[in-house]
C-alpha cells in the first residue's frame, strides 16, 4: 500500500514538472541516470556481478546522438534514432 501511495506521489510530481517551470532537460537527465542506476541495482544486487556492458551501450549511444546533433546538424529525433541504431549495431557486433 504505501510503494502504490509513493508511486502516485512521483507521478504526480513528474506531471507537475512543466507546470513548475523545473528545467524539463535536468529532468531526462536525472531518469535516464536512475534507469542506469537500477540496471546496476539488478546486476550487483541479484547477481553479485559487476559488469560495465550496459554502460557500453549508453556511452556508445549518447555520443552517436550528440555528435549527430551537434556535427551532422540532425534534429533531436533523429540524433536519438541515430544513437538506438549505433547501439543497437554495437549490440550485434559485441553480442
Amino acid at each position: 500500500m504505501q510503494r502504490k501511495v509513493l508511486y502516485g506521489l512521483l507521478l504526480i510530481a513528474l506531471l507537475a514538472v512543466p507546470v513548475l517551470g523545473i528545467y524539463p532537460l535536468f529532468i531526462m537527465k536525472v531518469m535516464c541516470f536512475a534507469l542506469f542506476a537500477a540496471a546496476f541495482n539488478l546486476l550487483i544486487g541479484y547477481t553479485g556481478l559487476l559488469s560495465f556492458g550496459h554502460a557500453m551501450f549508453l556511452a556508445s549511444a549518447g555520443y552517436v546522438t550528440g555528435y549527430a546533433m551537434q556535427t551532422l546538424g540532425f534534429s533531436p529525433e533523429l540524433g536519438v534514432l541515430a544513437g538506438t541504431a549505433a547501439a543497437t549495431v554495437l549490440g550485434l557486433v559485441v553480442g
